[in-house]
C-alpha cells in the first residue's frame, strides 16, 4: 500500500508554481525569524531588486548575501520552480529516476542528474527535513 503524499499535487501547485513563491518559501527556511546577518548578526537589511532573484544586503556591515546561498541551489542556472518542482517528485516517490525527472520537467539529463544528486543528499541530512515549516506556516 502507498504512503500518504507529504503534500498533494493540488497543495503544491498552490505554493510553488510561481519563483515569487518559491523565493518566499526559501526566505522563511533560511530565516524563520526574520533576516539576520551571517556576517555581524544585524537584523534589517535592504532588499536588491535590480538583479533577476533576490538578493540582501545588511544595513549594518554592507554584506550581501542570496537566499541560494549556502542551499543546494547556489550558483544553480535552472530556474528555481523547476528545483521545487524535482523537490516535489523526489519526496512523492523516494525512487524516481533521474530519467523520469529529466522527462517530466523538459530539462537535460546531465542537469537532471545534478540536481538529484543534491537533492539526494539534502533529503539524507536529518537537519533538512526538521527545519523545513510545514505549509499551514507559508
Amino acid at each position: 500500500m502507498a504512503s500518504q503524499p507529504v503534500i498533494t499535487l493540488g497543495q503544491y501547485q498552490k505554493h510553488f508554481l510561481t519563483e515569487k513563491s518559491c523565493y518566499e518559501y526559501l526566505f522563511k527556511m533560511k530565516w524563520p525569524e526574520g533576516f539576520r546577518c551571517f556576517k555581524c548578526g544585524h537584523d534589517t537589511c535592504y532588499a536588491i531588486t535590480t538583479r533577476s532573484y533576490p538578493f540582501y544586503e545588511c544595513k549594518h556591515c554592507g554584506y550581501q548575501t542570496t537566499l541560494t546561498a549556502g542551499t543546494i541551489f547556489e550558483k544553480t542556472r535552472t530556474d528555481i520552480t523547476l528545483w521545487f518542482a524535482a523537490i516535489y517528485l523526489a519526496v512523492q516517490d523516494g525512487s524516481v529516476s533521474t530519467a523520469f525527472i529529466a522527462n517530466e520537467l523538459e530539462i537535460s539529463y546531465q542537469t537532471a542528474w545534478m540536481m538529484m544528486r543534491k537533492i539526494r543528499q539534502a533529503l539524507a541530512n536529518p537537519k533538512c527535513i526538521a527545519h523545513a515549516p510545514k505549509l499551514s506556516e507559508i
